[in-house]
C-alpha cells in the first residue's frame, strides 16, 4: 500500500522561494530614496521570525561555532572600518545585509528536517536553476541577446545597473560571455554549478515525483552544463569538470544520470555546430588559459589569483594587527578619504578578501570550514540505503563544484548574495545531521502474496 505523505517543516514553502529567488534574481529590489531594498532581505527576515518558533534542533550543528566565529570577527572588523573611514551609515547598512547572509546557515539547519523539505527546496533549486541557465545562454547568442536584453536587463528593478547592462550587450554577430540577473558570468555559473547538483538529484528522486517535475528537472539539467559553458569563464567551467570527475570516480547512482547525459547532450551539441563558429566565444577561453600557461605575472587579470595566497602574508608581517580583524568590506563600496589598506592588492580569492575584510584567522577559517564539508559530505555520500547518503552525493557535487569559485573568486565574502549562497550550501551539509532516522521510499504497488512481497528501500 502506498506510504503516508511525509510532513514538512513549517515554513518550508517560504525557504523554499527564497532559494528560488536566490538562485533565479537575488538582485530583486525596491529603492526607498537612496538605499535598496532587497526582496531576498526581507525573505530572510521573514523566515528568521518564523524560525523563532520552531522547537530547537537537539543534535548539535556542524560547523556552528566556526560560522559564529567569523560572523562576530566580521562584525568586529565594520567597527574598525567605521572608526577608520568614517562610513557609519554604510557600515551600518552593509553589517545589516552581512548578518542575514550568515543567518542562512543557521535558518537551513532549523528549516530543512524532513525528507519532504528537502523534496520542496529541490524544487525551488530547478526554477530557479532553469531562469538562471537560460538566461546565460540567451544572453550570450547573438540571435537572442537582443531581446534578453530589452525584455529582462533593461528593468532596474531586476537589474541595478540595468543601463550598463544595455550598453556593454548590445546586439552582435557573435557570441559573448552570457550574464544573468544573479550578476556577471562567473558568478552566474557558479550559481549555475551550485544548484545543478540538486537537480540531479530531483531527476532520480527516490519518492513520487510526477511527469511536470520530472520534465522540468531534466531540462534544468541539460541546460545547467551549457549554461556553464556559455559563460566562458575559466573557474565555473572547472567547477563542472571537477562534477564529472567526481561523479566518474565515485559513481554516485542517484545524481549520475543527471550530470553525465546532460554533459554528453552539451558536448554533442556544441561539436555538430562548431567550436570555431561565431554563436560560441571559446577564442577567449583559449587565450585566457594559454596566457596563464606562458606568463601568468604579465596579465593583472592571472597574477591577482597567484598574488591572493602570497601578498596577504607579505601584508601580516607589516600589520600584524591583520591576523585577528580586518578593515570590513564596506570600504569596497562606500567613498572613504582614507585609502583602504586592499586597495591595489590582489583580492581575486575568498581567502584574499576574507583577510583584508575579516582578517587572517577569519580566512583560515573559510577554508577550514570549505575542508571540513568536503569531508563530512565525502564520508556520508558512502552510506548506502539511507537518505543521507543520498543527500549526501548531491551536497558533495555542489560543495566541489564550488571550490574553483571559492579558491579564485571572492564574492562569497565581498557580496551579500554570493555569502548566502555559500551559507546555504553549508547550512544542507549542516542539516544532514537531521536525517539520521528518515524514513525509507515507499512505492505504490499492486497487492500481492505475502510471500511475493520486497521490503523497499533505496535502489
Amino acid at each position: 500500500m502506498a506510504s503516508r505523505p511525509l510532513r514538512t517543516t513549517p515554513g518550508i514553502g517560504l525557504f523554499a522561494v527564497f532559494v528560488f529567488v536566490l538562485l533565479a534574481m537575488p538582485k530583486l529590489n525596491i529603492r526607498l530614496g537612496p538605499v535598496p531594498v532587497y526582496l531576498i532581505d526581507l525573505l530572510i527576515l521573514a523566515l528568521i521570525l518564523k524560525a523563532l518558533n520552531l522547537p530547537a534542533v537537539r543534535r548539535r550543528r556542524m560547523f556552528s561555532a566556526t560560522v559564529k566565529t567569523i560572523l562576530f570577527l566580521a562584525l568586529a572588523s565594520e567597527v574598525i572600518g567605521v572608526l577608520t573611514f568614517d562610513t557609519l551609515r554604510d557600515s551600518l547598512y552593509m553589517s545589516i545585509r552581512t548578518c542575514l547572509a550568515f543567518s542562512v546557515f543557521f535558518i537551513t539547519g532549523l528549516m530543512v528536517r524532513t525528507p519532504q523539505d528537502v523534496s520542496v527546496i529541490l524544487r525551488a533549486a530547478v526554477l530557479g536553476l532553469l531562469v538562471t541557465a537560460s538566461l546565460m545562454i540567451l544572453s550570450s547568442l547573438p540571435m537572442t541577446r537582443p531581446v534578453v536584453v530589452d525584455m529582462v536587463f533593461s528593468n532596474s528593478f531586476l537589474e541595478p545597473a540595468a543601463e550598463g547592462v544595455g550598453a556593454q550587450y548590445g546586439a552582435g554577430d557573435s557570441g559573448v560571455r552570457g550574464r544573468t540577473l544573479v550578476g556577471v558570468s562567473i558568478l552566474g555559473a557558479s550559481f549555475i554549478n551550485a544548484a545543478w547538483p540538486f537537480a540531479a538529484l530531483l531527476l532520480r528522486w527516490p519518492w513520487q515525483l510526477g511527469p511536470l517535475w520530472r520534465s522540468l528537472t531534466l531540462a534544468a539539467c541539460l541546460l545547467a552544463p551549457m549554461g556553464v559553458v556559455m559563460s566562458y569563464s575559466r573557474g565555473p567551467i572547472l567547477g563542472s569538470l571537477l562534477i564529472l570527475l567526481t561523479v566518474l570516480f565515485c559513481g554516485y547512482k542517484y545524481v549520475r544520470r543527471g550530470i553525465l547525459l546532460p554533459i554528453a547532450v552539451s558536448t554533442s551539441v556544441i561539436l555538430a555546430v562548431g567550436i570555431s563558429s561565431q554563436l560560441f566565444f571559446f577564442d577567449r577561453l583559449t587565450n585566457r588559459s594559454q596566457a596563464i600557461l606562458e606568463n601568468p605575472f604579465q596579465d593583472e587579470r592571472e597574477s591577482e589569483r597567484i598574488l591572493a595566497y602570497i601578498e596577504p602574508f607579505q601584508h601580516l608581517a607589516e600589520q600584524p594587527q591583520f591576523l585577528v580583524l580586518g578593515e570590513g568590506i564596506t570600504v569596497r563600496y562606500a567613498e572613504t578619504w582614507v585609502l583602504p589598506e586592499q586597495a591595489g592588492q590582489a583580492t581575486h580569492a575568498t581567502f584574499a578578501m576574507a583577510y583584508y575584510s575579516y582578517g587572517m584567522l577569519a580566512a583560515i577559517l573559510y577554508g577550514s570550514l570549505m575542508l571540513r564539508a568536503l569531508l563530512v559530505t565525502g564520508r556520508l555520500a558512502k552510506r548506502k540505503g539511507s537518505f543521507t547518503g543520498v543527500l549526501s552525493q548531491s551536497l558533495l557535487l555542489s560543495a566541489v563544484a564550488l571550490l574553483p569559485w571559492v579558491a579564485f573568486g571572492h564574492a562569497p565574502v565581498s557580496t551579500p548574495r554570493g555569502a548566502m549562497l555559500f551559507f546555504l550550501v553549508i547550512g544542507l551539509i549542516s542539516s544532514l545531521t537531521n536525517f539520521s532516522e528518515a524514513p525509507r521510499p515507499v512505492k505504490t504497488v499492486k497487492r500481492r502474496p505475502h510471500a511475493q512481497h520486497r521490503a523497499p528501500a533505496f535502489r
